[in-house]
């Protein structure tokens, strides 16, 4: 049998950690053979590697505020209906000439609602095949709580066009229904795949110089609080013999960017990202951060003390809710994002530091069991 063709739909519209988990779990399939075409719709991130996967781009939208008002062009233009069209078009049109074994869409139908003008047509789409490819959800371990008419929104799109949803967690520490109370309406549908983490050389672990406290807050749209809190909490002498690592990330507004590069200092660098993240938390002294998905993992596989300041945007629930169980088993400390000031930054690093974290048992196999799941689904087709 050739080898199998799976379309991987990537969209995201804040944060950049969903590109992250899916470039690790295409660089895993590239890697087992998997012909994968990975179609791309947000603003591109040169970053992120897909590894030997195919990329086509649509035309690039993002959203316009942290708020998910409405979704705009890279020129910070709103999307027209045309704009819409031309984008579904695209879509269906790859459909037709790609014929995939397998389509995953990334988070939908569990969120990216917006994009449901160009998602349902490739649904509807896939349905239509006399030898429809298998249709997959990826989704990351906690999901946002949303109303009871949504969450079943949810289910029936699930229950009418997919076959499978695969969840990026590990049951044991965080089962999904903690997250999705109606997650037993599809239960027949759901597989865990465990944590998708990047792999860690074993050189990397060992040799910690533990000298930099290390700022980082994602892609950077929602982080400028934290790096005033951080430069306030640095300008009053704390830790004034360590370096310091302000991450702005590529999305954060540029007059910001600006704004704080321009505080650098002999001890105080600022980049827009770190050539290797997992490297500069290794060699931390301690990590202050947003509690996204992916960089949690990258704490919990560097062992570094942490302080985490969940993102809690209207109706934002997923970075709290992890935080809390970490924070409830002395794996890392936790400030939310209302109490954040100088004084909450120094108790909690102080925290951190004072004891060594507990280590917690989590499967970190994700990309290697997704891209297996992913090929034998995608195979099954052809049974």
């Amino acid at each position: 049998m050739s080898a199998p063709r799976i379309m991987y739909y990537v969209q995201y519209l804040l944060g950049i950690g969903h590109v992250r988990r899916s470039s690790l779990i295409v660089q895993a399939l590239c890697e087992k053979g998997a012909h994968v075409d990975v179609i791309f719709g947000g603003m591109p991130v040169p970053s992120m590697s897909f590894g030997d996967a195919t990329m086509h781009q649509l035309m690039a939208v993002k959203s316009a505020d942290s708020g998910f008002s409405g979704l705009v062009k890279a020129d910070n233009t709103p999307v027209n209906d045309d704009d819409k069209k031309e984008r579904t078009q695209a879509l269906l049109a790859l459909c037709e000439t790609l014929q995939p074994d397998l389509i995953v869409t990334e988070t939908y139908p569990f969120g990216r609602r917006q994009m449901r003008f160009e998602l349902l047509p490739l649904l509807n789409w896939v349905k239509s095949q006399s030898n429809p490819p298998v249709l997959v959800s990826s989704i990351r371990d906690i999901l946002q709580r949303r109303s009871t008419v949504r969450e079943q929104e949810y289910v029936n799109l699930v229950k009418t066009y997919y076959q499978h949803v695969l969840v990026h967690g590990d049951k044991n520490f965080y089962p999904l229904e903690k997250s999705f109370p109606v997650a037993g309406m599809i239960a027949d549908k759901i597989s865990y795949s465990g944590y998708v983490c990047p792999t860690m050389a074993n050189g990397d672990k060992s040799q910690k110089t533990r000298d930099t406290i290390v700022v980082s807050v994602g892609g950077g749209s929602i982080g400028k609080d934290i790096l005033v809190a951080v430069m306030a909490l640095f300008n009053s002498g704390f830790a004034a013999d360590k370096k310091w690592l302000l991450i702005t990330g590529p999305n954060m507004d540029s007059a910001d960017k600006a704004y704080f590069k321009a505080q650098q200092q002999s001890n105080l660098q600022v980049v827009d990202l770190a050539d290797d993240f997992l490297k500069a938390l290794s060699n931390a002294y301690v990590s202050i951060s947003r509690a996204g998905y992916n960089t949690v993992m990258d704490l919990l596989l560097t062992a570094v003390p942490a302080v985490v300041i969940p993102f809690e945007g209207e109706g934002e629930t997923e970075q709290l809710a992890r935080s809390e169980v970490l924070a409830q088993s002395n794996v890392l400390q936790l400030v939310k994002n209302s109490e954040l000031s100088i004084e909450t930054l120094k108790t909690a690093i102080n925290k951190a530091l004072a004891s060594p974290a507990e280590t917690i048992n989590i499967d970190n196999q994700g990309a290697h069991k997704s891209a297996e799941l992913l090929i034998e689904w995608a195979s099954s087709r052809h049974s």
